[in-house]
Formats: structure tokens, sequence, C-alpha cells
């Protein structure tokens, strides 16, 4: 079966008539749990979809009772991924990305990690996340939280002085 590109597609919608691709809308909202999301993220919801990734990356690194947690790195990239594909909105996006940070950086310290991506997979995320609010001028806003995460920091594999160094290229210097 020949790929549907996008011109094919617009072609194939526009002999629909408005109540047909409605109707194919609605059903696309009721069946895929993402096109739900998207028109959730169009209508106001945002804040609510970003809560659902959130938690995502929050329980893949948080242990259960006495369960330990799966801590798997690409189901927590995975789901920044997922976030950044449903919404463009940098303040969410990068909330979404710090608390990728956050949760791994947190389950490194408790948990006392021996493996140098848990370490270098957060750093990265937390250049990128820095990136996007300079570019976007979010910095004031998220300036204590990153100033916290530096500072809630492992020492293990230089995790505090990696996150400190892209902290202060940012910033400055840590308060």
């Amino acid at each position: 079966m020949p790929k549907l590109t996008v011109t094919e597609l617009k072609k194939q919608l526009a002999t629909k008539s408005k109540e047909e691709l409605i109707q194919e809308i609605a059903i696309l909202y009721q069946k895929i749990p993402e096109v739900k999301e998207f028109y959730q993220l169009q209508t106001g919801d945002a804040r609510q979809v970003a809560e659902k990734y959130k938690d995502i990356i929050v329980k893949e690194f948080a242990g259960k009772g006495r369960a330990f947690p799966k801590a798997r790195l690409s189901a927590g990239k995975k789901a920044v991924s997922d976030f950044k594909k449903l919404s463009d909105d940098p303040e969410l996006v990068s909330d979404v990305m710090l608390t990728y940070v956050e949760s791994v950086s947190s389950f490194n310290d408790e948990y006392s990690v021996k493996d140098e991506d848990y370490y270098t997979s957060p750093e990265d995320m937390f250049e990128v996340a820095l990136a996007l609010l300079k570019k976007y001028n979010l910095l004031d806003k998220f300036q204590a939280r990153a100033q916290k995460i530096v500072k809630d920091a492992t020492d293990s594999y230089g995790h505090y002085d990696s996150l400190k160094e892209r902290y202060k290229e940012v910033y400055g210097e840590l308060a």
C-alpha cells in the first residue's frame, strides 16, 4: 500500500462535507488518545495534559512503597517527546523537560545509580530546556527551579558539576 502524502490527504478531505469532516474528527477523538490530547491542548486544557506527561515521568522514576521504580530512561524521554509533539508552548515543554531532569536526578541520588547514561541524559535535557527558556525569555520564571535542580544534584559521575556548568552558561554563577 503506497504511503498517503499530506497533499493526497488534503485532496481526499476536500471532497468531504463539513458534517463528514466533523464526524471523522469525532471518531479520531474517541479512538486515539493523542488526538484527544491534541484537541484538549487547543481548547485550553494544556496544563492538564502537561500534568499527565509529568506524572508519567515522575511515576517512572519514583518507587511505590517498597517497590523499586522501573526507571527506564527511554520511557521518560518518550513522555517528553510525545508531549512536544502535542504542544509547542515553550513554557509547558520546558516544565515537562525539567520534570524529567528532576525525576532522574532524584532517582540517581536515592539509588546511587552506576550507569553513566542516568547522569548524562538529564544533563543533556537540562541544557535543552535552558536553551528553550532562554530563546523564549522565560529564564526568570524558571530560575529558582533550575537552581534547585543543581543544588539537589548528586556528585556521582560529575553530575552536580555538569548541571552547575550548564546553569552557569545561562544564568551566571549559582547563588
